[in-house]
């Protein structure tokens, strides 16, 4: 019987013009039993999907889900699309929390989650940095050996690259600089504070020092400097025209796994999405790690799910979107 559902509320979910004949049905008027079930089965049959499609998608298993910045969660024109945005409140409305997790520095990652208007820790530099995005706390913070900060600035000038320090609370760049760091700048959207000398810092509280330059003379140095650190920091690239530096064992997967803990979210509750080098470890760790088609071969060798095909600036809403169907999918099977 219909009567638990009005025929305004039915009329909506199953959609057209229906009003007259659940009227008729509800009414008790004389319209012919054949008639009757060949008109109200299709919208009894068509509102039972909607409802139970929407009980499939509250049923989603993931309870907190990071996702990366640049190249995931950003476009090429380094904003978010409106696919994407409604992918995040898609997210949220199931139950995630959703927490952003960049190489960025944290007063740079701000912006897009008060965009977002998520709320919760950012995770920052590499997984360097876990801070609040509201009241600006410090989680936990990991910082580069002092000696070895201070000798991968000098380090920095004989190779013929530029030097950028992340410092807890500033970024700094030498002020003897050239066209990389404005190319930096222009990527990040933000102007770093100049300093006469990177040295004067002493290799204080650095999360990461990044090398910028020429793509040529950072592919062929990698493997010298990568040797040359080993055992001191971690050596990493998520672009060509760059060479991070990071606390060694320090990365997105430790941070998340840390913002996991505090949440008390299961790792296979844990949903990831990444593009780049900086993902992988992230990527593996979680229950489910989503790469974006357009990625870096090691993070899509290391996720478990891979963005349908399609624009890049909405891979992460296509991802989301297939997540859910698989979701689905896996709930009708069980």
């Amino acid at each position: 019987m219909l009567h638990p559902r009005g025929a305004d509320q039915v009329e909506a979910l199953a959609g057209g013009n229906i009003r007259q004949v659940i009227e008729q049905v509800l009414s008790g008027k004389r319209v012919s039993r054949q008639k009757r079930v060949a008109k109200i089965k299709p919208i009894i049959r068509k509102t039972c999907k909607m409802e139970t499609d929407a009980q499939l998608e509250t049923e989603f298993p993931y309870r907190l889900s990071a996702i990366d910045l640049d190249g995931t969660l950003l476009g090429p024109d380094k904003t978010i699309s409106e696919q994407n945005a409604a992918a995040v409140r898609r997210l949220k409305e199931n139950g995630s929390q959703v927490i952003i997790a960049s190489g960025r520095r944290h007063q740079n990652s701000i912006r897009f989650q008060r965009q977002l208007r998520l709320t919760g820790p950012i995770i920052a530099c590499q997984g360097g940095l876990i801070r609040d995005g509201e009241s600006g706390n410090v989680i936990e913070a990991h910082f580069l050996p002092q000696a070895v900060a201070r000798e991968i600035v000098e380090e920095a000038e004989k190779n013929r690259v530029q030097a950028i320090y992340y410092h807890l609370d500033h970024l700094f760049v030498p002020e003897r600089n050239d066209r990389w760091i404005d190319l930096y700048e222009s990527r990040v959207g933000e102007r770093a504070e100049t300093l006469p000398d990177l040295r004067q810092l002493d290799g204080r509280r650095a999360l990461k020092i990044v090398w910028y330059g020429d793509p040529g003379i950072l592919k062929r140095i990698r493997p010298t400097i990568a040797l040359q650190y080993d055992g001191k920091v971690d050596v990493l690239s998520t672009e060509s025209e760059n060479l991070e530096f990071m606390p060694r064992g320090i990365n997105k997967a430790a941070a998340l796994e840390k913002v996991a803990r505090e949440y008390s979210v299961l790792r296979e509750q844990v949903l990831a999405f990444g593009d780049g080098e900086n993902d992988v470890q992230m990527l593996e760790w979680a229950g489910m790690g989503v790469a974006m088609r357009h990625g870096n071969a090691a993070a899509i060798a290391a996720a478990r799910m891979v963005s349908p095909p399609g624009p890049p600036e909405t891979a992460f809403a296509r991802a989301v979107d297939a997540l859910f169907e698989k979701t689905a999918k896996n709930n009708q099977s069980v």
